[in-house]
């Protein structure tokens, strides 16, 4: 109602001033000049108002984080080729590929009919050997009286010194002849021995818990000793072999706990050791890591170690939305300080030293606790009258 009230006071001027000049000529233009600068005439506040901006405190600190990755390949602990020890015939596969196996678990068999035979031959051969050494105790012992009562015999005089001589001599010969049939004995056993693992040999078991990789040999094959039948890989516990700096291995130690980064999904892992050569070809040093089961990836997946390192570096963490292109590759903010108990704003440069995402770690001419506007840099320059609000 004011501005209305002095709008038509306006008017009324005007019209008194047409009078004096007797013509109808400047009405026009002097009303359009009316009409524009009656509010900044009238108000002159309006012309001066200051502007709402959104500040933040500075805050200063000694040091940043700088995230780092250093990639690598998940492998498994152990990978094991399977075959037989022996040449038979494939008469059995317990398995698919894929499929998961316990420990001890049958995978596959040989024809056990030859092993079999000759498990029987060597049972045969020990028992031959047994009673040769029956007989060679039986004759050594018949030896050992003979020569007894010839003793006997050749103190009384009733024997000759040849023969008492003769009968030692063949006490000797059984007692070597008893030695040679042990021997035999134990080389059968040996045989034996031998059989029973050949037979248990022409088994496959699983060593460890694991999965069916590849599955290289189908019944009926004539399998030759070496040739793989069975590709089996642990499931459990797999590894991250990745290679990190000399420095950030430095740092390193066994036992750990570290973060990694697979696609989109985060696990966790603990260092198990750092290999003691450096990789020629990479200049790096290799680290073994031991992921957690559950959401491990498959061996072969690539994967990347996150590791937060300090920078000691004094300065401030801002938005990027406080930051204004400066010259020479500096960057400007605007700081608000009181003058005569008025707001105004005061550009200063900075030097941004680490970026992350939607903020950035710079130096300046800043103090702690000083007021950073962070929104509508577009409309602010220097010495400008604000209203600062501080961010939630």
């Amino acid at each position: 109602m004011l501005i209305l009230h002095h709008y038509h006071d306006g008017l009324s001027k005007f019209a008194a001033l047409n009078r004096l000049l007797h013509t109808d000529r400047f009405v026009p233009a002097l009303l359009l000049l009316a009409l524009f600068a009656a509010p900044f005439l009238l108000c002159p506040g309006m012309a001066e108002a200051a502007l709402n901006v959104t500040v933040i405190e500075a805050r200063a600190t000694d040091h940043y984080e700088v995230a780092r990755r250093y990639g690598g390949e998940v492998r498994t602990r152990r990978a094991s080729n399977l075959g037989f020890r022996h040449t038979g015939e494939l008469v059995r596969l317990h398995v698919e590929e894929g499929d998961a196996v316990a420990p001890g678990q049958l995978l596959a068999e040989l024809d056990p009919e030859p092993l079999a035979a000759q498990l029987d031959a060597a049972r045969a051969a020990v028992a031959h050997a047994d009673a040769g050494i029956d007989v060679a105790t039986a004759a050594l012992s018949l030896a050992q009286e003979t020569l007894i009562r010839f003793e006997d015999l050749v103190a009384r005089g009733h024997a000759s010194r040849q023969r008492f001589d003769e009968v030692r001599l063949d006490v000797d010969a059984r007692s070597a002849e008893l030695a040679v049939s042990r021997a035999a004995a134990r080389q059968a056993r040996a045989r034996l021995k031998a059989a029973e693992i050949d037979l248990a040999r022409s088994r496959i078991q699983a060593p460890y818990a694991g999965r069916v990789q590849a599955r290289l040999a189908d019944e009926g094959t004539l399998v030759t000793p070496g040739q793989t039948v069975l590709r089996l890989v642990e499931t459990t516990a797999p590894e991250a072999r990745i290679g990190v700096p000399q420095d950030v291995a430095d740092d390193l130690a066994p036992g750990s706990r570290h973060r990694f980064r697979i696609g989109e999904r985060l696990i966790e892992g603990e260092l198990l050791q750092l290999l003691p050569e450096v990789d020629a070809r990479t200049r790096t040093v290799t680290a073994l890591f031991a992921l957690d089961e559950a959401g491990a990836p498959p061996a072969g997946s690539m994967v990347e170690l996150e590791l937060d390192r300090a920078v000691l570096a004094s300065g401030y963490w801002l938005p990027l939305t406080a930051l204004t292109e400066a010259q020479r590759g500096l960057w400007s903010v605007f700081v608000v300080r009181s003058q005569d108990g008025v707001d105004i704003t005061e550009r200063r440069l900075v030097e941004v030293l680490h970026t992350d995402r939607d903020r950035v770690y710079a130096q300046g001419t800043l103090a702690d606790g000083e007021r950073i506007v962070v929104t509508g840099m577009q409309r602010i320059v220097p010495g400008q009258a604000v209203v600062s609000v501080v961010a939630p």
